[in-house]
């Protein structure tokens, strides 16, 4: 169980930041085109088996536990706190599909909208579990990142990459990374808050991977910053480059994810290790 748990909502982190950001991408750096609304749709479709798949895992864990099954189930889980905040993630999804569908409003506050509907999922993980401060903190982490992570699947798949649209992405994923970083390293202090839960836990172990992991998308991002963004225009090649470095961030960056949704499954390392 918890690995189908872990692989939903994997695909779900990887739909959530592709869709937010791919908003963002739209409204701060550059209209997407046929090939970024393409992936936006699919994004959008495979949340939302994602979030029908994450519904009917709680209620089968919950069946286990209270051995309560039928209509009885799905009403008791809806009304539980995960289960409000799981409607309200179903709503906000239905919002953004239709403003997708039917382009409503301005692509800023579509973006804002998008930002927004990532509340809900903070509240629902660990850091919703510490507390409203936390779970904001969390908001913020996972605000970021989807600007980073979903701008830069725009930039995979977009047909002609724009120099000034990667000198305006350059800007905004400096900005998105003074957020990110401090907010990653609260939540990690928050959830392992020594170092020997840290070695000596699964949890810690994951988070040990996790960052790994980032340390490498950091550096192919540093690469994108220093050299190749700013080589656009003098150098043919350096398009190509980009490309490819924006590429293998978008692997790294699905890495990422699925270890945070591992981390999401595993129990926080609170108690004192045997």
């Amino acid at each position: 169980m918890n690995a189908a748990v872990t692989v939903v909502s994997w695909f779900d982190l990887l739909a959530t930041t592709v869709v937010a950001g791919g908003l963002v991408w739209a409204a701060a750096v550059a209209v997407s085109d046929e090939s970024g609304l393409r992936v936006l749709r699919l994004a959008v479709t495979v949340l939302a088996l994602a979030l029908l798949a994450q519904f009917v895992l709680t209620a089968l864990r919950m069946r286990d536990v209270s051995g309560i099954g039928g209509a009885d189930l799905v009403i008791d889980l809806l009304q539980t706190r995960w289960g409000m905040l799981w409607i309200a993630r179903v709503a906000g999804l239905l919002l953004v599909a239709m403003a997708l569908l039917r382009q409503w409003g301005s692509a800023g506050a579509r973006a804002t909208a998008a930002v927004v509907w990532l509340l809900p999922r903070s509240f629902q993980g660990h850091a919703g579990a510490h507390g409203n401060v936390q779970a904001l903190i969390d908001w913020l982490h996972l605000a970021a990142a989807s600007v980073w992570i979903g701008g830069l699947v725009q930039i995979a798949v977009v047909a002609d990459l724009d120099v000034g649209a990667a000198w305006r992405f350059r800007r905004l994923v400096t900005g998105a990374l003074l957020v990110l970083l401090p907010a990653g390293v609260y939540g990690a202090l928050l959830h392992v808050p020594s170092v020997e839960r840290l070695f000596g836990s699964p949890y810690g172990r994951a988070l040990i991977a996790k960052i790994v992991a980032a340390s490498a998308l950091l550096a192919l991002g540093a690469a994108n910053h220093f050299r190749h963004v700013p080589a656009l225009g003098s150098d043919g090649a350096a398009a190509a480059r980009l490309r490819r470095n924006v590429r293998a961030e978008v692997v790294i960056g699905a890495v990422v994810l699925a270890l945070s949704a591992l981390l999401g499954v595993l129990p926080m390392p609170h108690e004192p290790l045997p």
